[in-house]
């Protein structure tokens, strides 16, 4: 099951282990964060898109029961990396792995039918920053193989009425996103800001807009990654129980 330039990696919650690659695209904790603000409700129907290595649908698989997740991954080597990690943790009954371009994956799987989708989306366009020449790492973090609006208009396809879209995103993109969102009957109703420490302004977010909805947004308590240099914040140890080494960016 494992090859030679795979790890396997547990994830510290609930025995869940996953497998990766030694170099190229591991996950981060942006994509832990995704996965408990995400309201997940009993026999929720759920879409992840670009779900990578299959982390989110993991993590999502712990919040309730009789969930039918789906991860949709565009490179065939990560779509099957990922397959492998829902047959390690012996949960093919609950995650099924969809190799597939998401701008087209509603005809795949059936627009208006989910009641939640999730993605820790690529955050910039070619032109912003260096992009990694490892290509895994490179797609989960700019804007190559699909756009924010492409992202977003798979959303407003896949959901039902009232169906939950969660992701994070920079808050210097706040404005554009919403914009996009609204193209797509996604109306913003949950933000969370995301500082790295107490005293450091927000550079990301965590928000869950829902297909049809009325206008009325909550913005809920900051979320704060680290106490200290290296040491987590107290909200992210509880879903550990127990120390743990943060996760890399």
């Amino acid at each position: 099951m494992l090859k030679a330039e795979e790890t396997v990696d547990d994830l510290l919650i609930n025995n869940l282990r996953l497998i990766q690659k030694k170099k190229g695209s591991r996950f981060t904790l942006d994509a832990v964060l995704v996965a408990h603000f995400a309201a997940v409700k009993q026999g929720d129907k759920i879409v992840d898109l670009g779900t990578g290595t299959g982390i989110i649908p993991l993590l999502l698989s712990l919040r309730a029961q009789d969930l039918q997740i789906t991860g949709v991954e565009i490179q065939e080597e990560i779509a099957e990396m990922a397959e492998r990690s829902v047959q390690l943790n012996n949960l093919a009954a609950v995650i099924k792995i969809v190799k597939g371009d998401l701008r087209g994956i509603h005809k795949v799987l059936g627009g208006g039918r989910f009641n939640l989708v999730t993605v820790n989306p690529p955050y910039w366009s070619p032109e912003d920053g260096k992009v990694s020449p490892a290509e895994s790492r490179a797609i989960s973090r700019h804007e190559l193989t699909c756009s924010l609006e492409d992202v977003v208009a798979s959303a407003g396809k896949l959901l039902n009425y009232q169906g939950r879209f969660v992701l994070i995103y920079p808050v210097a993109k706040l404005l554009s996103l919403f914009e996009l969102l609204r193209c797509s009957h996604l109306e913003p109703r949950r933000l969370r800001f995301i500082h790295s420490f107490p005293e450091r302004p927000a550079r990301f977010l965590l928000l869950e807009a829902r297909k049809n909805a009325p206008p009325e947004l909550k913005v809920e308590p900051p979320l704060i990654i680290y106490e200290k240099p290296g040491q987590y914040g107290a909200e992210i140890l509880t879903w550990y129980g127990k120390e743990v080494e943060p996760c890399g960016k």
